[in-house]
């Protein structure tokens, strides 16, 4: 059987832990039909426990085989990198502003879900018309429930991916920032302050896609206090100048500055290049 192998850590991840989910299900189904005398149905579901099992082990080992190439190819990225910006410029204002156009990218990501929407709900209209009309044409069709029920079912397969495009959109709608201030000593967001010793570390995306394979969909940044781990979603990973995607033009601008205020204030700030 062909099946296709996705690369990337994250999506083997999700892989080889959806199969043992099931091959748990499945074995535990095995012995439940074992308890009550009913061998064939153990079997068969003891046989699916193996097969899940041994998906499961297979996407494992791609996890950590592509863990393994997506660290050592950050390392690299990383030292070369920073490698470059070891020069500090003696004029460079100790002060940064940024203000991200919040309106705006909400709108356009508005825009996308409600896109995305529109061409899922033409794409299950096209395959009901296409099997209702097979059906016709075959004389197969018996009753216009069947037309109800296929109608339903189209209806039904959208749901998975509209849940998981409207889970984006509102994750975004509530994470996307005003302004960022960075102060000597200090990060502002909004009306969030807090000074360079309160932070353990902040993780952000890079201004450019380094790992064509992530599974990520923003540029985001995570800020880990002793307290607290804070989430910010700034665009959408995939988004440019000229698609209908939120894009803030001044990221790169903004990920150097940050990263050059995380030196000067014993901050560590870690560009996730994988991500």
């Amino acid at each position: 059987m062909h099946f296709r192998v996705y690369k990337g850590k994250k999506i083997n991840r999700f892989l080889c832990l959806f199969f043992i989910l099931f091959a748990v299900i499945f074995l535990i189904l095995a012995g439940v039909f074992a308890l009550a005398k009913d061998p064939d149905k153990g079997y068969v579901f003891c046989i699916l426990a193996i097969i899940a099992g041994g998906f499961s082990l297979l996407y494992g080992v791609f996890w950590f085989i592509y863990g393994r190439v997506e660290r050592k190819s950050e390392k690299k990225l990383r030292e070369i990198l920073e490698g470059q910006n070891t020069t500090e410029d003696p004029n460079r204002l100790d002060y940064h502003e940024f203000i991200l156009p919040k309106a705006a990218l909400i709108k356009k990501a508005g825009k996308r879900a409600h896109d995305i929407v529109q061409w899922t709900g033409i794409a299950a209209l096209g395959v009901f018309l296409i099997i209702g009309g097979i059906q016709v044409a075959c004389g197969s069709l018996k009753s216009p429930v069947q037309l109800l029920y296929m109608l339903l079912f189209c209806m039904l397969i959208m749901v998975p991916g509209l849940l998981v495009h409207l889970n984006l959109y509102l994750k975004y709608n509530q994470s996307v920032p005003t302004r960022i201030l960075l102060f000597p000593g200090k990060l502002v967001i909004d009306n969030m302050n807090l000074s360079a010793g309160e932070i353990q570390k902040i993780s952000v995306s890079p201004g450019q896609i380094f790992n064509p394979n992530s599974t990520d969909v923003f540029r985001e940044m995570l800020i880990q206090t002793d307290k607290s781990s804070t989430k910010y979603r700034i665009d959408y990973r995939t988004g440019t100048f000229s698609n209908e995607q939120p894009f803030w033009a001044e990221y790169e601008q903004f990920v150097a500055a940050l990263a050059e205020w995380g030196k000067k204030n014993r901050v560590q700030v870690v560009v996730s290049y994988m991500a």
